[in-house]
């Protein structure tokens, strides 16, 4: 659920022409701003909780996209026109950003509440793979020996989790597949985000829910959503899910964000994932094979690499947010 995520969207960017070099006071670090990112990575790594819940309701993710995240989505439209002089130019980037978070989170909704969360999770979570791989080829940048051990830690984990060799003789399952192509889209917004350089970050941000409106709209073309005859008390579970849950979590790393250094920004990952992984098995009852296990240690330690490593990135200083 990206608002992702996610979300964590508003990590996957370097902005140039509304950033400068210097340590601003937008980057002062203060506790509230650390406490925001860590309470950031638990709200996004417990949210399959409530999506398994609206699952066991008879929702699916495709009427989740159509009502959680059209709401916000419509609250969100009023902000990003409010913009439009400073994305005009950039137009086309601010679609494409809206389009690929918006698959990636269609798809990683939907695996959420069919799949294995610990699956689901460590599969989008190839993205310092992606991310390095995505960077050399559209972006050209520069590829040292801890973001190649960081996309060998990734790939070796995903090989494990999926199986080893025996994943040849048996086709992903159809939440794992969800899972894998969401963090790649998730990735390709990413590298959109850093080939931007002047859409405000709260358009940026913002986005992600009218990607996924847009993508569920679409979708009714070919799919019709399970959308169940519920009591009025669910429509309202539904609702404060979309604004306190996935718009309160959007706004808490947001602030986070773009009020601490880059580098311990992406600590909101390494959270997420660990928060997922634990409450999944200790709340789902999800259970943990050897092989998960060990590509679980794999994946954690590129996210941990990817976190800590590498020279600081430019601040935020015009972004749209207090």
């Amino acid at each position: 659920m990206r608002a992702p995520t996610a979300n964590a969207a508003t990590l996957a960017w370097k902005p140039h022409a509304m950033t400068t070099n210097t340590n601003a006071a937008r980057s002062s670090d203060t506790p509230i701003a650390l406490l925001s990112l860590v309470l950031s990575g638990f709200v996004w790594g417990i949210a399959w909780w409530p999506l398994k819940y609206f699952g066991s309701l008879g929702f699916d993710g495709h009427a989740v996209a159509l009502t959680a995240y059209a709401l916000v989505a419509a609250v969100s439209l009023p902000f990003i026109w409010r913009e439009r002089a400073q994305w005009r130019g950039e137009l086309r980037y601010l679609l494409l950003i809206g389009l690929f978070f918006g698959i990636a989170n269609f798809l990683f909704n939907w695996s959420l509440m069919v799949g294995s969360v610990v699956r689901c999770m460590l599969l989008f979570f190839l993205l310092p793979a992606w991310g390095v791989i995505g960077g050399k080829v559209f972006l050209n940048e520069r590829l040292g020996p801890r973001r190649l051990l960081a996309v060998a830690l990734c790939l070796g984990g995903v090989f494990t989790i999926v199986g080893g060799f025996d994943v040849f003789s048996e086709p992903l399952s159809l939440a794992d597949a969800g899972a894998f192509i969401a963090g790649i889209a998730y990735t390709a917004a990413g590298i959109t985000n850093r080939a931007a350089r002047e859409i405000p970050i709260a358009s940026r941000t913002l986005m992600s829910f009218v990607g996924c409106t847009g993508i569920a709209l679409f979708g009714l073309a070919v799919h019709v959503p399970a959308i169940p005859a519920v009591p009025l008390a669910d429509w309202t579970l539904l609702a404060l899910f979309a604004f306190v849950w996935i718009l309160g979590g959007t706004l808490l790393t947001t602030y986070g964000v773009t009020h601490v250094q880059a580098s311990r920004a992406s600590v909101v990952q390494v959270v997420e994932l660990m928060v997922s992984m634990v409450s999944a098995v200790l709340l789902g009852g999800e259970t943990l094979s050897l092989g998960e296990i060990a590509g679980a240690a794999m994946i954690l330690s590129a996210t941990l690499i990817e976190a800590v490593g590498g020279s600081p990135r430019p601040e935020i200083v015009n972004d749209g947010f207090p």
